[in-house]
C-alpha cells in the first residue's frame, strides 16, 4: 500500500509570511508541527523526490495567517541524503513552489541541547531569522538538564521559548514570539555566528568558494559564506551525490583541489571547530548537563531490555496488538459491511437494470467495499504503532532487534526502515538512504518488501476468518485468528533475516558496522499526533481504494464478463425446470436447490470468460500449491495492489453488496466448491496462500520505487525474481508437507 501521496501543488500567498519547522528526528518537530496547524495540512511530496511534504496553515494571535512547512528531520544540513538537501533547498529559496521561509522555528530536545544546537547554529549560518523552540523541557527537568533560556537567547541573538509540545505548554508563548518577530535578520548574538569565525583550515577554502559563487552569480553575498561551507562538507560524488548546477560541483572541486582537503576532512574540521563553538554557547547560557536517571525509563528498562524478559514482552504486545485488530475491528468492520450494502442498494435502485449496473454495482461499488471493510483493523494497527512510537517503546525494540540482525550480518540502522517497511515498504525503502553502506543499503531494499505491509493484512484476515475457527480462544486470553496472523509476522521477520544473512555472505558480502541508537525517555504519546497521522492514512487508504483498487476491479469484472467461450445451460435450465415443476419441495428448499445452480451457471460463464481463461492458463503453475484457476487470477490482479485480491475473489466468485443478497465474501468461499465438488478454501489452503503472499513481490509501487533508489531495472527484476521464487518454494512446502502428514 502506497503511504505518500502524489505531488500537491503549493504556492504560499506572496503576502502571507513562511515558516518552516526544523529539527532533529525524534525532536518533537512533527509533534509540535501538528499541534500548531491541526487538521489544516496538505500531504504530498517534494518534486522529483518520493520524501513526504507537510504544509500547514496556522492562525497567530493578531489574527494573521501565516503558512507553515515541516522539513524533514535531520542532524545536520551536510547534503548526505535527499533529506538534507530538502532542508538545505527549502531554507536557501531552492524549492519549486516554495519561496525561502521568513522564519525558521528549530526544535531542539531540551535533554540533548548540545547536539540539537548543531543543526540550529548551521541554520543560524543561512542568515534566517530564528526561533529556538526548547522542546521536552518537562523531562529535562527531570533528569536534572537546565538552560538559561534569556542567556541563551541574548548568546544565539534569537528568541528561545521551551515549551512541551505533547501537552501544548509554552506554545501560546511561541505563538507570540512568532507574531511580533521582524522580517529583519537576527540581532548579532553574544557569540558571532560561526560561519563569521571559522577555524584557520576552512577560512581560505570558504571565502574562495564564497567569491567565486558570487561573480558567478550563483548567489548573493549574504549567503555566499554559508553556502560555500555547505557544499564543501556535502556529498558531490557517487550513489549520495547533491544535486547542484554542473557550475556550482565544479567551483567546489576545484576549491577542494587546490586546498588540498577532501570532503571528509572538511567535514571534521568543521564538527570540531562547530562543537568547540558549542561548548562556548553552553556556557554562556549557564547550562546544566547532569544527566540523573529518569526513574520511570530506569524502571522499565530493567525489564524491556532485559536479555530474557524483553524478548517476551516484545512478543506478548505484539500478539496483544494482533488480538486487537480480530476483536475490536469487529463491530466497526460489520457497520461498514452495511454501509455498502446500503450504498450498493441506493445506488442499484437508481440506474436501470443492464449491464452498466451490473458494471457500476458488481465492479466498482463492490470492488470498493470488499477493500474499504478492512479500514478499522488498518487503523487499529498504525494506531497501536503510533502509541509504540510515541512512547518510545521502538527505539527499545531496534535495540532488541539488533541482537539478533548483527548475528547475520544486517546494518542495526535497518531496523527503522524494516519496521517502517511493516506499514508500506515504500517508505522503508526510502528510509535505507540512513545506511552508509551501499551494500547494506542494498540488502535492505531487497528484503524491505518482505515484511508483512498494511496491505497484505486484508488478504490475512479475509482467509483467517474463512479457513479457521478465528474467534475461537486459546488459553482464555487469545483466539485462533489472532494467533495466525502474528505467526505471519513472525515469518515475515524471520524470512527476511534469513535472506538477509545470506545476500550478506554472498552477493553484497561485507562487515556490519557498530548501531549507535539512541534510546529516547518515555513519554505519554501525544494522542493528538497520533490520531492526525490516522486520519491521514485513512484518507490515503481510502483514495487507494477508490482509485487503484476500484479500477482494477473493474477491468478484473469486465475480464470475467467477457465470454470467449460458449456456455451450453441446456442441462441447468432443464433441471431448473423440473425444479420449478415439482410441487412437493418447500419453498425454501427450491430456492435453495434454484441458487446452486445459479451458482453453477455463474461458474461456468465465468470459466469461459478472458479472465478465466488466463486464470486457466497459469494453473499448472499452481496446482502443485492447492491454489485453483480462481486464485491464479486473484494473484495476478494483485500485482496492481495486494488488497486487489481480496476485490478479485468477490468477483471471480460473484459476490456484490445487494438488498436482496447480505452473504459476506466470507461466508461464500467457505461454501465454494470445486468441479469435482470437494471444497475449494480448506485451512491447508488457506495457508499456503497466506504464506505465498508473506514471501511474493505483488506491488508494483514496490518495484517503481526500487528501481528509483537503485537506479537501475536489475535489481528490482532480481528482487521480483527471488521472491517469486521463494513465494512458490514457500507455498509448494507448506501445501506438500501439510498433505504428508494428513493435513486438509
Amino acid at each position: 500500500m502506497i503511504l505518500f501521496a502524489k505531488h500537491v501543488a503549493y504556492t504560499p500567498t506572496p503576502t502571507r509570511r513562511l515558516v518552516a519547522i526544523a529539527g532533529n528526528p525524534n525532536s518533537g518537530k512533527t509533534t509540535l508541527f501538528n499541534r500548531l496547524t491541526g487538521a489544516r495540512q496538505k500531504v504530498g511530496n517534494y518534486p522529483g523526490v518520493t520524501v513526504e511534504r507537510k504544509t500547514g496553515q496556522l492562525t497567530l494571535p493578531s489574527g494573521n495567517i501565516i503558512d507553515v512547512v515541516d522539513l524533514p528531520g535531520s542532524y545536520s544540513i551536510a547534503a548526505r541524503s535527499p533529506e538534507e538537501q530538502i532542508s538545505h533547498d527549502v531554507l536557501s529559496g531552492f524549492t519549486e513552489g516554495l519561496r525561502r521561509p521568513d522564519t525558521v522555528v528549530v526544535v531542539l530536545d531540551a535533554t540533548n541541547v548540545r547536539r540539537n544546537l548543531y543543526l540550529a547554529t548551521q541554520l543560524r549560518d543561512m542568515g534566517v531569522p530564528l526561533v529556538v523552540a526548547l522542546n521536552m523541557i518537562d523531562l529535562a527537568r527531570e533528569r536534572g538538564f537546565h538552560i538559561d533560556c534569556e542567556k541563551l537567547s541574548v548568546a544565539i541573538g534569537c528568541p528561545v521559548v521551551p515549551l512541551v509540545a505533547r501537552s501544548g505548554e509554552g506554545v501560546d508563548l511561541l505563538l507570540e514570539k512568532l507574531d511580533n518577530i521582524s522580517h529583519a535578520k537576527d540581532k548579532p548574538g553574544q557569540v558571532p555566528r560561526f560561519i563569521d569565525q571559522l577555524p584557520p583550515a576552512l577560512e581560505p577554502p570558504v571565502t574562495e568558494l564564497a567569491d567565486g559563487l558570487v561573480q558567478s552569480k550563483l548567489t548573493d553575498v549574504d549567503h555566499a559564506r554559508a553556502e560555500a561551507l555547505w557544499l564543501l562538507i556535502s556529498t558531490l560524488d557517487g550513489d549520495e551525490a547533491v544535486s547542484i548546477t554542473p557550475t556550482k560541483a565544479a567551483l567546489t572541486k576545484r576549491v577542494l583541489q587546490k586546498s588540498g582537503l577532501t570532503t571528509q576532512e572538511v567535514r571534521a574540521i568543521e564538527t570540531s571547530g562547530r562543537y568547540q563553538y558549542l561548548r562556548d554557547l553552553m556556557t554562556l547560557s549557564a547550562a546544566v548537563e547532569q544527566d540523573l536517571p529518569h526513574r520511570v525509563t530506569q524502571a522499565f528498562d530493567r525489564v524491556l531490555l532485559h536479555r530474557v524478559l524483553g524478548p517476551i514482552v516484545f512478543l506478548s504486545v505484539m500478539a496483544i496488538v494482533f488480538q486487537s485488530i480480530f476483536s475490536w475491528a469487529e463491530p466497526a468492520m460489520g457497520l461498514t459491511e452495511s454501509f455498502v450494502g446500503w450504498l450498493s442498494g441506493a445506488i442499484a435502485s437508481l440506474i436501470p437494470a443492464g449491464l452498466f449496473r451490473d458494471l457500476v454495482v458488481d465492479g466498482a461499488v463492490a470492488g470498493f467495499g470488499n477493500v474499504i471493510v478492512f479500514l478499522p483493523q488498518i487503523l487499529l494497527l498504525f494506531f497501536f504503532i503510533g502509541l509504540l512510537e510515541d512512547s518510545g517503546y521502538m527505539a527499545r525494540a531496534a535495540f532488541l532487534m539488533d541482537r539478533i540482525m548483527s548475528k547475520v550480518g544486517l546494518d542495526g540502522r535497518a531496523f527503522v526502515p524494516l519496521l517502517s517497511s511493516f506499514a508500506c515498504a515504500i517508505p522503508g525503502i526510502m528510509a535505507t538512504r540512513t545506511i552508509a553502506s551501499r551494500k547494506d543499503r542494498l540488502v535492505t531494499i531487497l528484503v524491505a518488501p518482505l515484511m508483512s505491509c498494511s496491505a497484505r493484512l486484508p488478504v490475512y484476515t479475509l482467509i483467517i476468518g474463512t479457513v479457521f475457527a478465528a474467534n475461537h480462544r486459546v488459553l482464555g486470553v487469545f483466539s485462533i485468528g489472532g494467533l495466525v496472523l502474528m505467526a505471519m509476522y513472525l515469518l515475515s521477520i524471520f524470512a527476511g533475516i534469513s535472506i538477509a544473512a545470506l545476500f550478506k555472505k554472498t552477493i553484497l558480502k561485507s562487515p556490519p558496522p557498530p548501531l549507535y541508537l539512541e534510546l529516547p525517555t518515555y513519554k505519554l504519546p501525544s494522542l493528538r499526533s497520533v490520531v492526525l497521522n490516522l486520519l491521514d492514512r485513512a484518507k490515503l487508504f481510502v483514495v487507494r481504494a477508490g482509485t487503484v483498487i476500484m479500477a482494477a476491479t473493474v477491468v478484473l469484472w469486465a475480464l470475467m464478463n467477457f465470454q470467449i467461450g460458449a456456455v451450453d445451460t441446456t442441462a441447468l435450465d432443464q433441471q431448473r425446470a423440473q425444479i420449478e415443476q415439482n410441487t412437493t419441495l418447500a419453498s425454501a428448499a427450491r430456492d435453495g436447490e434454484l441458487a446452486k445452480l445459479d451458482a453453477q451457471e455463474h461458474a461456468m460463464k465465468i470459466e469461459q470468460s478472458l479472465g478465466g481463461q488466463i486464470g486457466k492458463l497459469i494453473e499448472p503453475v499452481i496446482a502443485p500449491l492447492g491454489f485453483d484457476w480462481r486464485m491464479g487470477v486473484g494473484i495476478i490482479a494483485s500485482f496492481a495492489a495486494r488488497e486487489v485480491f481480496v476485490s478479485s475473489l468477490a468477483v471471480v466468485h460473484g459476490i456484490s453488496y445487494s438488498d436482496d443478497d447480505d452473504s459476506t465474501l466470507r461466508e461464500t468461499l467457505q461454501t465454494a466448491r470445486n468441479e469435482s465438488g470437494a471444497v475449494i478454501y480448506t485451512p491447508l489452503v488457506g495457508l499456503a496462500l497466506m504464506v505465498f503472499f508473506v514471501l511474493a513481490c505483488q506491488c508494483m509501487s514496490t518495484v517503481a520505487i526500487v528501481r528509483r533508489e537503485t537506479n537501475s531495472w536489475s535489481w528490482p527484476a532480481f528482487m521480483v525474481g527471488y521472491m517469486s521464487v521463494l513465494a512458490w518454494l514457500g507455498a509448494w512446502a507448506v501445501y506438500q508437507g501439510g498433505k504428508l502428514i494428513g493435513l486438509t
